[in-house]
């Protein structure tokens, strides 16, 4: 019986990881064929989801959302130190979407308001980190995606106790106020932090500032104003000089990755100390996905669309890379696909898009798992010839 490995990350706004892989697997099951699931995500929404089939568990705390009112939100804590990257290490997942996203602050998906997007702060991240620390943790995976913030990671550092003062020595709590920051106060940092390992897993490359920072590329869908996203990028700027002379060190601004989250991924790497790694690369080490490339047949991997985004390194190509290595065919599954042909045909064997079986978009972005299991059956079917 032939064995097809799934690892499909969600189709946004439709089916979660774990429902995709579902249906593709009945499809494949009533082919024939055996299906193994190894459910994916990049770092963003849907990493506590794949960690929750690693034997994770839920936890809530009650944190500062973007607009600094307390709201609950989950993260995931490792139950024994049992994963292949901790080290004996108990480890604690974080979404920062979970305190900080979008979603938040979005009504029906439209772009929030420019004073929204101007005052959004990421304290509910170091909220959540501290009640991970609570919990005796000694390593935070920090799943950095769908922030509403451009704070350069400033409210994560208040909530973890750094304290932030203008020129005449007063704090400054206000994210809008960024710019007259002009001291950076160590001295109530949570002393814990010193003791943990924190990685970052996201695949933007992004700067923190200037034309492929983080208020330029990404303000936009946060509601920056055309005319703030100028002031804002500045005022970042200088706010990491200042946090960068604080910690004696310089250039962290510059890295790739410094932009990401708004700018979560600066502070995350100057003020924690933390590690960038790939989302997918890190997810696919830990769900074990090349030990399970040994049994498998063929590789099925996707997303809801497969764009240039795609191309650049998310999810299913990842998988892709992994599966060529290994010598294993590797096939898309999308809702919709955007990249041409030669690109396709560069990653996988084949792509499978579901308006190719029902043109109504609508139909499947609403109910696309029997489309899936269509595909399933239709993949299953070929592979047992």
């Amino acid at each position: 019986m032939p064995t097809a490995l799934i690892c499909c990350d969600k189709f946004k706004g439709s089916a979660s990881s774990r429902e995709v892989s579902a249906a593709l697997a009945k499809g494949l099951e009533f082919s024939g064929c055996r299906a193994v699931a190894l459910p994916l995500a990049d770092g963003g929404d849907g990493t506590l989801e794949v960690f929750d089939d690693l034997g994770y568990h839920r936890r809530t705390a009650m944190v500062r959302g973007v607009d600094g009112e307390w709201v609950s939100a989950e993260y995931s804590l490792e139950d024994a130190p049992v994963g292949p990257l901790t080290g004996g290490r108990r480890t604690a997942v974080i979404e920062i979407a979970r305190a900080c996203g979008l979603e938040m602050v979005s009504v029906d998906g439209e772009v929030p308001a420019p004073e929204s997007a101007r005052q959004a702060g990421s304290w509910g991240v170091g909220d959540l980190i501290i009640a991970a620390l609570d919990e005796g943790v000694g390593r935070i995976i920090l799943g950095l995606g769908g922030s509403a913030t451009t704070d350069a990671g400033s409210g994560m550092a208040e909530a973890l106790g750094v304290v932030f003062r203008d020129a005449s020595g007063g704090m400054v709590t206000r994210v809008r106020d960024m710019a007259s920051i002009a001291a950076v106060d160590l001295d109530r940092l949570d002393p814990r932090l010193a003791e943990v390992e924190v990685v970052i897993a996201s695949d933007v490359r992004n700067p923190l500032c200037g034309p492929d920072g983080a208020a330029a590329v990404y303000g936009p869908q946060k509601g920056l104003a055309p005319e703030d996203i100028d002031e804002v990028d500045s005022a970042v700027q200088g706010f990491a000089a200042v946090v960068e002379d604080a910690l004696g060190m310089s250039g962290t601004a510059e890295l790739p990755g410094a932009g990401a989250a708004g700018g979560l991924g600066f502070m995350a790497l100057g003020l924690l100390g933390a590690q960038m790694r790939s989302g997918v690369g890190l997810v696919l080490e830990e769900t074990g996905l090349v030990g399970a490339l040994g049994t498998a047949d063929l590789v099925i991997t996707g997303e809801g669309r497969l764009d240039a985004q795609t191309l650049s390194g998310k999810a299913p190509a990842g998988v892709a890379e992994r599966a060529r290595e290994n010598d294993v065919p590797v096939v898309a599954v999308c809702g919709q696909n955007q990249i041409d042909a030669d690109q396709a045909s560069a990653l996988f064997t084949a792509v499978y898009s579901l308006v190719d079986y029902e043109p109504d978009v609508e139909k499947c972005l609403r109910d696309p798992l029997p489309i899936l299991e269509r595909i399933g059956f239709e993949i299953g079917t070929g592979l047992n010839r």
